[in-house]
C-alpha cells in the first residue's frame, strides 16, 4: 500500500484573515466616496455671481477694510472698491459671465453690495433668470454670506 500524501485543500486561517483585512481597508477608504455619490450640488445660473460675492466678502475680512461691489445689471459690468485705513482703491473690475441665456433681473439701475471688515453686509437682492428658471440671490446682513434660492 503506497499512499501518496494529498495536496492541501482550501485556505489557512492566516490567509483568510489577511484577505479580510485587505478588504476591510479597501472598504474603509472607499466608503466616503460611495456615501457622497450623487450628493454633489447641481451648478446654478447664479454661481458666477455667488463666487464674486464670496470673494468680495473674503477680501473685506482679510484686509480689514470696507469692500464695495457695484454692478450694472443690464451689462454685467462690475467694480470692486476698498476703503480702509490705508486709503481708497479699486481692487478689481470686469464683466460678470453668467452664461449664454442667463440675465440679471432687478428694478434697480445699479446693484450695490457693501461688505464690512467683520463680514457683515448691506446688499441688494437680485434674480438670475436662466434656462433652468429664476434663482434669487440674497446676502445675509449679519454674516455676509450670499446664497441662491430657487423661486
Amino acid at each position: 500500500m503506497n499512499r501518496r500524501p494529498r495536496g492541501r485543500r482550501g485556505f489557512t486561517l492566516w490567509e483568510t484573515a489577511l484577505v479580510l483585512a485587505v478588504l476591510a481597508v479597501t472598504l474603509l477608504l472607499a466608503a466616503p466616496a460611495i456615501g457622497d455619490f450623487g450628493a454633489q450640488k447641481q451648478p446654478t445660473d447664479a454661481d458666477a455671481l455667488l463666487a464674486l460675492l464670496r470673494d468680495s466678502r473674503r477680501e473685506a475680512v482679510h484686509i480689514n477694510a470696507l469692500v464695495a461691489l457695484r454692478m450694472d445689471p443690464t451689462t454685467g459690468r462690475y467694480r470692486v472698491d476698498t476703503t480702509g485705513v490705508h486709503g481708497i482703491g479699486t481692487m478689481k473690475e470686469g464683466t460678470l459671465e453668467l452664461g449664454g441665456a442667463s440675465t440679471l433681473v432687478t428694478d434697480l439701475a445699479r446693484l450695490q453690495f457693501l461688505f464690512q471688515p467683520t463680514g457683515a453686509a448691506f446688499a441688494d437682492s437680485v434674480g438670475v433668470r436662466g434656462p433652468s428658471g429664476t434663482v434669487m440671490v440674497t446676502v445675509d446682513p449679519w454674516s455676509g454670506v450670499a446664497r441662491a434660492d430657487a423661486r
